[in-house]
């Protein structure tokens, strides 16, 4: 069920747990911006840094992974290009035995048993950068809260652009993903997200344009998703999605087909789906294009489904309600799995099952 680079990204966590205790924030100060500049290094900016401190990165090419553990700095690139380094690097970022794999990595400390984070790494601004060609991701944030992570662009990152694991509060705000391998943009594993997705703009990814899995109470609002397979998704797995809220976004031509592996199901022509979940609503989406190429579990404009016949739950409370749907095939699905789900107020151009428009 799509699940196992995911459990791979969790996998990991429990590789840092000893290096992630061992860290903490220094006390609180305030002080000038520090500027790095090309041939200097960024991690060494960001080790100085004090709660309230700014990091300036200047423009040019970086080959570094940088690792940001302390609450409350800022940091800001201005045409700043993080490209991997030739050795990743051993940090409390090294997301596998191997070093840090991610560009930009933002870890506090948590119970890898439990999920419970002890200490939040918090209110972190991460902006500005383009991050190139990562194994792991772009940008990666495991145990963060009120952390904002903005105007980013994650280029050929091989799992993720932008993902966020375990995390509370913050933003995915006007960023950019595109040639990752499983998702643009990810917010997983969160049982009290409380976070809103807004503004970013997700394409030609591998699989998902933006993916939010086990996760709670959030908003995913105002992003384009074009030219993946599955263009915005909220899927329950192993725990429940629920307490969403889709609106206003712009999903079309996610026309790509990714084939069954031992991942999940395959899919292609999808532009917004509930999978399982409790409590979704999608509303006011303009949504146009979606059409199957190849084998998929479901197609359409948006698409509610359950995934009992996989061992998943099925969907129940979900609202779909005023879109405009136009040229998917269909706008409108809907497997009829699950209770009190509802269709109100769509506006459907292409043939769809009778009563969902």
């Amino acid at each position: 069920m799509w699940m196992r680079r995911l459990a791979k990204g969790l996998t990991f966590i429990g590789t840092t747990t000893a290096v992630l205790f061992a860290t903490g924030a220094a006390p609180a100060s305030a002080s000038a911006p520090v500027v790095v500049h090309p041939g200097e290094s960024i991690q060494a900016a960001v080790d100085a840094a004090h709660p309230g401190d700014t990091v300036m990165v200047s423009a040019g090419s970086y080959h570094e992974a940088v690792c940001v553990t302390t609450d409350g700095i800022r940091l800001s690139g201005h045409g700043a290009v993080i490209l991997p380094p030739a050795q990743p690097p051993l940090t409390p970022c090294s997301f596998d035995a191997g070093g840090q794999t991610v560009g930009i990595g933002i870890v506090g400390a948590f119970d890898p048993a439990t999920g419970e984070v002890s200490d939040p790494v918090s209110d972190v601004t991460i902006s500005g950068f383009r991050v190139e060609g990562f194994e792991a991701a772009g940008i990666a944030m495991i145990g963060g809260h009120n952390v904002d992570i903005v105007d980013n662009t994650a280029v050929n990152n091989e799992e993720y652009g932008i993902a966020r694991f375990v995390s509370t509060g913050g933003s995915l705000r006007d960023n950019r993903a595109t040639g990752s391998e499983e998702a643009g943009l990810y917010l997983g594993d969160s049982p009290a997200a409380y976070a809103t997705i807004v503004g970013n703009t997700a394409w030609d990814n591998g699989f998902f344009g933006i993916f939010v899995r086990d996760s709670a109470h959030g908003t995913v609002v105002g992003n384009t998703s074009y030219g993946n397979c599955v263009g915005i998704i909220t899927l329950s797995s192993h725990a429940i999605v629920e307490n969403w809220t889709v609106v206003g976004n712009t999903v079309h031509d996610n026309v790509k087909a990714c084939p069954a592996s031992d991942d999940g199901p395959p899919a292609s022509g999808i532009g917004i789906a509930v999978a399982g979940g409790r409590d979704i609503t999608v509303r006011g989406n303009a949504v146009s294009g979606n059409r199957a190429t190849g084998p998929t579990i479901a197609s359409g404009g948006v698409v509610v489904f359950g995934l009992s016949a996989i061992g998943g739950p099925d969907p129940n409370g979900s609202l779909v309600q005023g879109n405009q749907l136009r040229d998917n095939d269909p706008d409108l699905y809907y497997d009829g799995s699950g209770a009190d789900n509802r269709f109100a107020g769509n506006t459907c151009v292409t043939s769809v099952p009778t009563g969902l428009c």
